[in-house]
């Protein structure tokens, strides 16, 4: 799949992954969410985004480490490094690709189609109120799958699956409480309970809606992107909707990067790639369910739709896997087949791309007999949770979405188990997993305590749209995809 596993490996705590501060339950810097950071501090992640463009850098290797420790050690340590790290910078930007590097990995759309697939018609659209529906249920899947894996986003694979044993909920087939965890439990994994303490509630804690969330905010966003600037929208008109209804604080890694360069005066796709290290990661990904359901049955508008919003921030496989997910939400919605769902979404990202090849891969050990138990370990094996470079990449995060869908084999709750079961960025894979399974089921196809848990309410940090009902939600996403369409 691309590259091998990263040799570096911080030590990980009793439950969380090893970038995630033992005892006191927040993110480093690196993930992008402190408003001080330092571009010094993230130097290495830009190192290894090179290399995974096949350009020739191990010889600036070291010194990319050696500036992210030495900026480790505070925002002065931090500051002092910042002439090397921008000359570094530059001088990775510069490096040419290595001899023998096999991806074609455009980012612009142009040359996305030169290396896609021809794509193939997935089903006939259904009537309005089949549409109403499944787009109802893609709405209450994807927020149910964030709320399943919202409290397990930090926790590394082996204490992950010790926990879960330990309350009765291995393989994973219902929400996580508070109430699940006794006083032992709690001491053993060093369990937070009490929202909003903890920022990471257990769906006891929640009240009668939905919390804000990254994985929700985009897609309440890109709706209010939709019905201002219409089906025509510009990336220009992407970050007017992010600079304007949504708080820079709710951002994270790639989209504060492009929040902050936006405001800079930069305009995409310069927004995307200026000392952005996290232009691959999952970030994307998770914003492009809406693009699908205004777009049912027709992934290739879906997905070009989705290009248009990934490229303000991402390039890439980061664009791809925006790509990937809208024309799988497109094709749910019109087709009950799971194969031909991962197939749709395959059919609009390059041949010759990391992302391809992975889920090729999935796909074909999948066929060859491959549990799932074997398949996560294998991820785990190529992928290190440990290092956030990986663990928040869209490839990885990318595969566990298609093992769930493959081995989920049509049960909503079963898909949702197997996504989160697999650690690495939980919130993000349940809520893309639960997009595409509620829009391939429809509401009959999700159990009403998926939805009753949360009240079918959903709040977001989106100007305007603060506190919705999943119900006016639907609405407000169908009158946007029969605008067009004689549905």
């Amino acid at each position: 799949m691309g590259r091998e596993k990263t040799t570096e490996r911080p030590v990980a705590g009793n439950c969380r992954c090893g970038w995630f501060l033992a005892g006191k339950r927040e993110k480093r810097y690196a993930m992008g969410n402190d408003p001080f950071e330092i571009y010094s501090g993230k130097l290495y992640a830009q190192w290894q985004q090179a290399r995974d463009e096949g350009r020739d850098v191990a010889a600036l290797e070291e010194a990319c480490r050696a500036v992210r420790d030495a900026a480790a050690k505070g925002p002065a340590a931090a500051r002092d490094q910042l002439p090397l790290a921008y000359a570094l910078y530059d001088a990775l930007e510069a490096a040419a690709v290595r001899p023998g590097h096999v991806y074609c990995e455009p980012s612009d759309y142009a040359g996305i189609l030169t290396q896609r697939p021809e794509s193939q018609d997935v089903g006939q659209l259904p009537d309005r109120a089949v549409l109403r529906d499944r787009i109802l249920a893609g709405w209450t899947g994807r927020v149910a799958g964030c709320l399943l894996g919202k409290p397990l986003e930090f926790w590394a694979l082996k204490p992950l699956r010790g926990m879960l044993h330990d309350i009765g909920n291995y393989p994973v087939d219902r929400y996580i409480a508070a109430a699940d965890f006794t006083p032992q439990i709690r001491e053993k994994y060093d369990i937070a309970v009490g929202s909003p303490v903890n920022k990471q509630p257990w769906i006891d804690e929640i009240g009668d809606h939905a919390p804000i969330d990254d994985d929700t905010n985009y897609t309440v966003l890109n709706l209010r992107l939709l019905e201002t600037f219409g089906r025509d929208f510009t990336p220009e008109e992407v970050l007017f909707a992010w600079v304007n209804w949504m708080p820079a604080g709710v951002c994270c890694t790639a989209e504060r990067i492009a929040y902050v360069n936006a405001l800079s005066g930069m305009r995409p796709p310069e927004t995307a790639v200026y000392r952005n290290p996290y232009r691959e990661w999952v970030g994307a990904q998770i914003r492009a369910e809406i693009f699908g359901w205004v777009n049912p049955g027709d992934p290739q508008a879906a997905a070009e739709m989705a290009y248009r919003d990934a490229c303000v921030s991402h390039v890439r496989n980061g664009i791809y896997g925006e790509m990937f997910a809208a024309a799988m939400v497109a094709a749910a919605i019109v087709c009950g087949d799971v194969r031909a769902v991962i197939g749709a979404g395959l059919a609009q990202i390059p041949t010759h791309s990391r992302l391809a090849e992975a889920v090729r891969d999935t796909i074909s050990d999948f066929d060859a007999g491959v549990t799932y138990e074997q398949a996560v370990q294998k991820l785990h094996g190529r992928y290190n949770e440990n290092d956030m470079f990986d663990w928040c990449h869209t490839i990885p995060n990318a595969v566990i979405v298609v093992l769930s869908l493959l081995h989920g084999a049509g049960d909503f709750a079963k898909a949702l188990g197997l996504c989160v079961q697999a650690a690495m960025d939980t919130d993000s894979n349940g809520a893309v997993v639960g997009a595409i399974m509620g829009s391939m089921l429809g509401s009959a196809g999700i159990p009403a305590y998926w939805g009753d848990c949360f009240g079918r309410k959903l709040a977001s940090s989106v100007d305007g749209y603060h506190l919705m009902e999943l119900e006016e939600l639907a609405d407000r996403t169908l009158a946007v995809a029969v605008a067009e369409k004689c549905v």
